[in-house]
């Protein structure tokens, strides 16, 4: 470290802050320890609980230290220098906070707090309060570590958001730091990040993340205390609870996408978006057979199963998404500082923790614990990383299915097929097949970096190829199961209560299927093309038949009572969300077919007419239905907009404005350019614009427009034609003051005058008279000006050999029309989505409250 002294650091404020971080760490660790020792000695259960509140004060206290600090620009640290700075508005502090990958990890933890509060207020004196608080404790131990920014043994422990500039490595000798010139190089917030949805979806979705901690920990405790059913109806409305946040989490990051982020729809299977849906699709499969082994007591190791491996997917997606190793597969990744090896120690640790208690045999699992860190010491000091680490996963993975076979308490009779257990443990089934694929395709940068191979991640078409057919599955699963009763059912009676929203599905289906994918595109498509086409109108169908079949069971089953009917409230919005994906995607319209003289092609290899529309200012072109004229470009900060009218024609034939769209550009010195989109938004469909290709300058130097261009020089004959940007230049004549037989007598003075009519885009006509003058010999072209064109013509050459004359042409600068090249589409029917997703937050939410509502019931009836 360097020596210079720095005047008017504000140092009490780390010192708060890793005085709050060291108070954050150590009271976990004593509250783990406390709750795990107090399981034999209950004296211990006091500090244990003022342990865990000591660590969620000293949680706020290093949340309020770090906001202080952000709200008055302490520049001097680094975290505080890198995310904010003193231009930006307060109103993205929030977001400045959760930018990095330490105040991610501090949002992170204070949902573990609160609910870890809640939870042991609820818990409190319980046979429960013990064995889950200890899980609880121990997860704040692993994201306490993750800001210690401590090294042990050369090893570096967590990232610390309280490191002053002259401390951190990357910074500490760079000119401004030694100089102490903080405020004028501050980075600030990423302007893509500067929008309201960085406000609210990072946190929904991290308390996303955080509520899967509550089921996992009570499959751990009932693993550790052998009560393998009784937990689940205190855990089934926390599941809900996390299927409901996460789920909106994830649907808000699909509009925040749609929206503002440029990526053409509101899903592109990124894969930082897969590690969030991933975790959802097995808490909602858990959440399932929950219900199953609540109603018939079947399912039992799918549920600790699917319920533990939820949150061992977040784990994993952490993983995935701080430690580096997606590279440039995702847009949303963090970059790697330095925690790779920690994070795959949070994640190992857990999985260590969860095999071992399905062993219930003492040597055996004493063993698989010994064995398990003795390949971690053997790989620390010899290396093999990769082969031991696949070594030790494929035996935890063995040891599990075998556990399950010796230990695990069975199901004594087999589900009928008939059966609504049977159906929704299918249902689970699916979405768990799904879920590996997905796993898959987005492990693929961990494959590559395992075994040294190149695969490239799969594109959009590639997923949704597989994801298809199992959304189909889902929706049959969605629709019929509701009419199944839990054991066994006549299937008679099923088939025949189902067949008639069925037949309504299939007639639906089929009278918007033949027009969307069949009555144009199938017989010219190609095998695979005509599969799709087929894939989609099952789907269609299906969905049509899910939403029918849960209304149907709404209204005459359940008699439309509201508090009944969370899951077909919640299945009928999936449903939507399913119809409102596909319509808007497999038929979304290109409106930016190139219409323009000019070729988009032009620009480059990248560009396609079949797909963009070149617009220059004041020209009107069609554009699908609508006639659009681009009025120019005006810019507000970071940000140069395009104002695009759309006109449509009225009675009279006549084009009338019917709106306008005003696509930006983020001009960010930092970040480089980057397109948002604007869209307008009608009941059944939306029109959505963003600009590829644009010059961003805006020159509002009148002296320098009314500049010209430099010459350029045309050669030619009478009758030629001369090109301009904005005219046609003809020359007509040539004229002389004198004859040839005078000029031959008198060479001292010639006057030749070139006749030139121009024709602009308008079919007006001007005329220039540009001369061409030799006098006593010297030549003196005498240039002549078309105002209203802003052209400047000098005729300065005659070629009598040849016949021809030389005129050079020179415009205006603000000749040179701006143009931009937009991309527009229709996402028809995208509302049906939205609607949809409320739809299914409602049904989630209403079926909590009755999970709850009977939780409290069921307490009432034992007391």
């Amino acid at each position: 470290m360097n020596n210079i002294e720095y005047a008017d650091e504000r140092l009490w404020a780390g010192n708060l802050g890793n005085g709050f971080i060291v108070l954050s760490f150590v009271a976990a660790l004593l509250s783990c320890l406390s709750f795990y020792f107090s399981f034999k000695d209950s004296s211990l259960l006091k500090l244990a609980r003022f342990s865990f509140n000591l660590h969620g004060f000293s949680v706020l206290g290093i949340i309020g230290t770090l906001f202080y600090m952000l709200l008055n620009h302490f520049f001097e640290y680094q975290y505080v220098w890198q995310h904010s700075n003193s231009t930006m508005d307060m109103k993205y502090i929030l977001s400045c906070f959760w930018e990095g990958q330490e105040g991610s990890f501090l949002l992170w933890t204070f949902w573990n707090v609160v609910l870890g509060l809640l939870l042991k207020r609820q818990l409190k004196g319980g046979e429960w309060e013990v064995p889950v608080m200890t899980i609880f404790a121990l997860v704040q131990v692993f994201l306490a570590s993750m800001i210690l920014g401590v090294y042990m043994f050369d090893y570096k422990i967590g990232s610390n958001p309280f490191l002053l500039m002259k401390e951190h490595s990357e910074f500490r000798n760079l000119p401004f730091v030694l100089a102490a010139k903080y405020e004028s190089t501050a980075r600030g917030l990423n302007p893509l990040l500067m929008n309201y949805w960085m406000t609210i979806h990072p946190p929904t979705l991290f308390l996303g993340f955080a509520s899967t901690l509550v089921p996992f920990a009570f499959s751990i405790a009932a693993l550790w205390n052998k009560q393998y059913t009784k937990w689940q109806s205190i855990a089934l409305p926390w599941t809900y609870f996390g299927i409901l946040i996460l789920g909106v989490g994830i649907l808000m990051g699909g509009a925040w996408a749609y929206e503002a982020l440029s990526f053409g729809g509101f899903w592109a299977w990124d894969p930082v978006e897969n590690a969030s849906l991933v975790p959802w699709l097995v808490l909602v499969a858990a959440g399932h057979t929950m219900i199953i082994n609540k109603n018939k007591g079947g399912s039992l190791f799918t549920t600790h199963f699917l319920t533990i491996s939820s949150f061992l997917l977040v784990l994993y997606s952490t993983f995935l998404t701080r430690s580096g190793v997606l590279g440039n597969a995702s847009v949303h990744a963090f970059t790697d500082l330095g925690m790779t090896g920690q994070l795959v120690m949070y994640v190992l640790t857990f999985i260590l923790i969860s095999v071992a208690l399905l062993v219930r045999n003492d040597l055996f699992r004493v063993s698989y614990v010994v064995l398990s860190f003795l390949l971690l010491a053997f790989a620390s000091l010899y290396g093999y990383k990769r082969i031991i680490l696949l070594i030790w996963i494929s035996s935890s993975a063995f040891i599990t299915g075998l556990s399950y076979y010796l230990y695990f308490p069975k199901e004594k009779e087999e589900e009928e097929l008939f059966s609504r257990e049977f159906w929704m443990f299918l249902g689970s089934l699916v979405l768990i097949l799904s879920s590996l694929i997905i796993t898959y395709f987005t492990s693929i940068p961990v494959i590559n970096k395992l075994f040294g191979t190149e695969y490239a991640p799969p594109k959009v078409p590639v997923y949704n190829e597989w994801m298809v057919p199992f959304a189909i599955l889902l929706m049959l699963l969605i629709a019929a199961a509701q009419f199944l009763k839990y054991k066994k059912t006549e299937s008679c009676k099923f088939l025949k209560r189902i067949s008639y929203t069925f037949i309504l599905a299939l007639l639906f289906g089929t009278i918007c299927s033949i027009p969307f994918y069949f009555l144009n595109n199938f017989a010219n498509g190609s095998g695979e093309e005509k599969w799709n086409l087929i894939s989609y109108a099952l789907l269609l169908t299906t969905a049509l038949f899910a939403a029918f079949a849960n209304a149907d069971y709404f209204i005459t089953i359940l008699k439309g009572k509201i508090s009944k009917s969370g899951a077909a409230i919640a299945h009928i919005g999936f449903a939507l969300i399913m119809i409102g994906a596909l319509i808007s995607t497999s038929k979304k319209v290109v409106l930016s077919k190139n219409t323009a003289e000019r070729k988009v092609s032009s620009l480059g290899a990248d560009y396609d007419d079949k797909k963009s529309i070149l617009l220059t200012q004041g020209d009107t072109l069609p554009m699908g239905p609508y006639l659009v004229t681009y009025t120019g470009k005006y810019r507000e900060g970071i940000d140069v907009y395009f104002k695009v009218d759309y006109l449509k024609l009225n009675k009279n034939n006549k084009p009338e404005l019917d709106f306008t769209l005003e696509p930006h550009v983020q001009d960010n010195p930092r970040m480089g350019k980057s397109p948002e989109p604007d869209t307008k938004h009608y009941l059944d469909r939306d029109i959505y614009t963003h600009v590829t290709w644009a010059d961003l300058n805006i020159d509002t130097n009148k002296t320098k427009n009314d500049a010209f261009t430099s010459a350029k020089n045309y050669i030619g004959h009478v009758g030629d034609t001369i090109f301009s940007s904005n005219a046609i230049i003809v020359i007509d004549s040539l004229r002389s003051n004198l004859s040839k037989s005078e000029y031959e007598k008198n060479d001292s003075y010639l006057e030749v005058t070139a006749v030139l009519r121009c024709v602009d885009v308008r079919s007006q006509v001007y005329f220039a008279h540009p001369k061409f003058i030799i006098q006593n010999n010297v030549v003196i072209p005498k240039e002549d000006l078309v105002d209203e064109l802003g052209l400047k013509l000098v005729f300065w050459k005659i070629n009598p050999e040849e016949g021809t004359v030389e005129i050079t042409l020179s415009e205006r600068l603000s000749n040179a029309r701006d143009f931009f090249v937009m991309e527009a589409y229709v996402f028809p029917y995208i509302n049906v989505l939205w609607i949809g997703c409320l739809i299914m937050a409602i049904g989630t939410a209403i079926a909590i409250l009755e999970r709850i509502r009977k939780f409290k019931l069921q307490k009432e009836v034992k007391t």
